[in-house]
């Protein structure tokens, strides 16, 4: 029988780590890292603050809420980079089934920007912060949805 080959992928805000796993006791592999620092489009400028508009003096001004905040505009575009790694490992890498651990929002981004094979290929997801976990004790983690 032929093992079941896994892409994991672990991210947060700041990082992420794709791994592979060839099948039950196999461990974990490094397939490639991201960090949002390495990439300047994730760091561009924006505004965090609510602009605003003045007549003149004596006058009534107005003010206006940004679309979304600093946070969420670097998470969505960190969330398109990690897509694309996914894309790009997924299409070299023969792999049979995608399982997902990222913080609540960005797994939720993730989510929404997953093209259709890859978001059929997901078998699981969890809504934690793993990127910081070391690979050997990643599997405990997953326990309940995958054997590594």
């Amino acid at each position: 029988m032929k093992p079941v080959r896994t892409l994991l992928v672990l991210a947060s805000e700041a990082e992420a780590r794709l791994l592979v796993n060839e099948g039950p006791g196999r461990g974990l592999a490094d397939v490639a890292g991201l960090r949002a620092d390495d990439f300047p489009d994730t760091w561009q400028e924006f505004t965090d603050d609510a602009g605003r508009q003045t007549a003149g003096p004596g006058m009534g001004f107005h003010a206006y809420e940004a679309r979304e905040t600093v946070r969420d505009a670097r998470r969505t575009t960190f969330a398109g980079l990690i897509v694309e790694a996914m894309e790009e490992a997924w299409a070299a890498g023969r792999y049979d089934r995608i399982v997902l651990a990222a913080s609540p929002k960005l797994l939720g981004e993730l989510r929404a920007r997953l093209p259709a094979p890859l978001a059929d290929a997901v078998a699981a997801d969890l809504p934690k912060d793993l990127v910081k976990v070391v690979a050997r004790d990643l599997p405990s983690h997953f326990a309940e949805v995958a054997a590594f």
